[in-house]
């Protein structure tokens, strides 16, 4: 109880309208369908800095996110990493925003107690719990997209989860949730929190430089 309320308030629920491809076996129209998107993402920077999955955000023009009470902000996409399907988004913060208690994913161990936190399929913040089921997991989602040592657990997680954090028992951020795997249950995948914050650390800069101006007077 006491992890799920530390990390709370850093939690935020994202929901947003996204463009599909047109599937040429469907009746679809030309240009595709509208579908509702939701996912769930974590403040790492009181400045407003949400890190969440990229295919949350993908092809989203309107980020909505909500905050544990209740209040719903426009959010807007820093920078993003299609091949760790990580991302950056900014909500306007006039005052620090709290941040979620960060640990390490070096010392993980099988069977050790996790808690994950998220949207799951739009109900807002879900809570389940589980155990670390493996580690260094390889797992391919689709044909473009492959996830590398992926934390395994059997803490449910499901669609609207991706995004949201996967906590010790002390509340600390170990992983973030990222995929389930369709038709299995009790399988669920994080991304190390280790390798995480190396990839927002480089989103982050990214954007710093973008601001900078070069030239000759």
């Amino acid at each position: 109880v006491d992890a799920v309320e530390e990390a709370r308030p850093s939690v935020m629920n994202i929901h947003g309208r996204k463009t599909l491809p047109a599937d040429t076996d469907t009746l679809v129209s030309e240009g595709g369908r509208q579908v509702n998107g939701m996912g769930t993402g974590i403040v790492i920077d009181d400045r407003g800095y949400v890190i969440t999955n990229y295919h949350v955000v993908e092809g989203v023009g309107r980020i909505r996110v909500t905050t544990a009470d209740g209040t719903t902000l426009i959010a807007h996409l820093i920078a993003h990493d299609p091949k760790t399907d990580l991302a950056i988004i900014k909500i306007p913060a006039e005052d620090p925003i709290p941040v979620i208690n960060i640990g390490t994913s070096e010392d993980l161990l099988p069977g050790e107690t996790v808690i994950a936190v998220g949207n799951a399929y739009g109900y807002e913040h879900t809570v389940t719990q589980g155990i670390i089921s493996a580690l260094h997991r390889s797992v391919q989602v689709s044909d473009y997209q492959k996830y590398h040592d992926l934390i395994q657990t059997d803490a449910s997680i499901n669609p609207g989860n991706s995004g949201g954090p996967l906590l010790n028992i002390d509340g600390e951020m170990i992983g973030i949730n990222v995929a389930v795997r369709v038709g299995a249950q009790g399988i669920g995948f994080a991304i190390p929190i280790n390798e995480a914050l190396e990839v927002a650390a480089d989103l982050m800069s990214s954007e710093r430089m973008g601001r900078l101006f070069h030239g000759v007077i």
